[in-house]
């Protein structure tokens, strides 16, 4: 196999999804994550692991605690600014959460986290 030279290498470029969300009245972009929040973000999913208690029953699953982290990150408006702060996307979840849940899914995905990464939360 021959050394690759860099102008043949296509540029990287982030995954982009455009999605529909009728309670924010239109479209939003969704991104993937870049390489150091895609590492924060899967420290803090393991550091949030469910862990056993002495009783027995196991806590709250990291996917969930970094759910309005994801989409703080992820979630941009037409100008690529983020559309909320993880505090707002706390309050539109409760308020939206089947919507919230779909656009963390997306990003999930296109972050490059697998269902898999999912079920074991």
């Amino acid at each position: 196999m021959a050394v690759i030279k860099r102008q043949d290498v296509p540029t990287p470029v982030l995954p982009k999804e455009t999605v529909e969300v009728e309670a924010l009245g239109g479209e939003v972009v969704v991104r993937g994550l870049l390489l150091t929040e895609y590492l924060d973000l899967q420290a803090s999913v393991v550091a949030a692991a469910p862990k056993k208690s002495l009783d027995g029953e196991s806590e709250r699953s990291g996917v969930h605690a970094v759910l309005p982290v994801l989409l703080a990150m992820t979630v941009l408006d037409a100008d690529e600014k983020p559309v909320f702060t993880q505090q707002q996307w706390q309050v539109f979840g409760a308020k939206h959460a089947n919507q919230a849940i779909a656009l963390f899914n997306v990003a999930w995905r296109i972050s490059g986290f697998s269902q898999a990464d999912t079920a074991k939360n």
